[in-house]
C-alpha cells in the first residue's frame, strides 16, 4: 500500500512505522473475520451477475 503522507503527524507516523503495522492489523483481522463467520446460509451472497446487455 503506498501513500503519501501529509503533514508532520503522518510523516512522524510513516517513519516509525506505525501505518504499516497498523495496516498489517487491518489486514489481519479481515482475514481472521472472513475465516471465522463459516459458511453460514446468513453470510451468502443471493444476487445474480448479469452479462453486460442483458436483463
Amino acid at each position: 500500500m503506498a501513500i503519501d503522507p501529509e503533514g508532520i503527524v503522518e510523516n512522524g507516523a510513516d517513519k516509525l512505522g506505525i501505518r504499516d503495522r497498523r495496516v498489517q492489523g487491518d489486514l489481519d483481522r479481515f482475514k481472521a473475520f472472513l475465516e471465522n463467520r463459516g459458511g453460514s446460509e446468513a453470510a451468502a451472497w443471493r444476487g445474480d451477475v448479469q452479462r453486460p446487455g442483458q436483463s
